[in-house]
């Protein structure tokens, strides 16, 4: 999605962008993202001194993978984006530079995308029923929390009396 930034000059010092865009799949690659789905960024570019001002925002849809069922699970994102990209091709990212008097703007928005992935996701639709392993147990109902909270206490005033002695 490569702008043109000759256009500022005859859109009146903004160029809108209202596009559906596409990702390559080799972006997707070492990532936790297993595809996007309905991306569309919304937003301008206009000059800022000797700068250009970007303002988008991102709406999609990404498909991660459960944590427990391994299942794909929609996360949506919407995000908006405020940045400045220099003229001055030094001091500033691999990605964010202008080159021939255009600009990449899939760059800028994979960067910001890949900062709204989850650490993990569960699929909202999954029964779990028993997992547990050395020491452990996944806790379901609020029979087993309360126990726990009991069993805390005592812990509690174990240790309490054991700091007096």
């Amino acid at each position: 999605m490569k702008i043109d930034l000759t256009k500022l000059i005859t859109d009146n010092n903004i160029i809108y962008i209202d596009e559906d865009v596409i990702i390559d799949n080799e972006y997707f690659k070492n990532t936790d993202i297993k595809n996007i789905k309905d991306l569309h960024v919304n937003g301008h570019i206009s000059p800022s001194g000797n700068d250009y001002e970007i303002s988008l925002n991102i709406k999609c849809t990404l498909i991660l993978i459960c944590s427990i069922s391994l299942n794909e699970v929609p996360y949506n994102i919407d995000i908006n984006i405020n940045e400045i990209i220099s003229i001055d091709n030094e001091n500033i990212e691999e990605n964010n530079k202008i080159i021939n008097n255009s600009i990449d703007l899939i760059p800028i928005i994979w960067q910001n995308i890949i900062l709204e992935v989850p650490l993990k996701v569960v699929d909202p639709n999954i029964h779990v029923k028993n997992i547990d392993g050395d020491g452990w147990r996944f806790i379901t109902d609020e029979k087993d929390i309360k126990n726990n909270n009991e069993i805390a206490e005592k812990l509690k005033e174990f240790l309490g009396e054991q700091g007096k002695e």
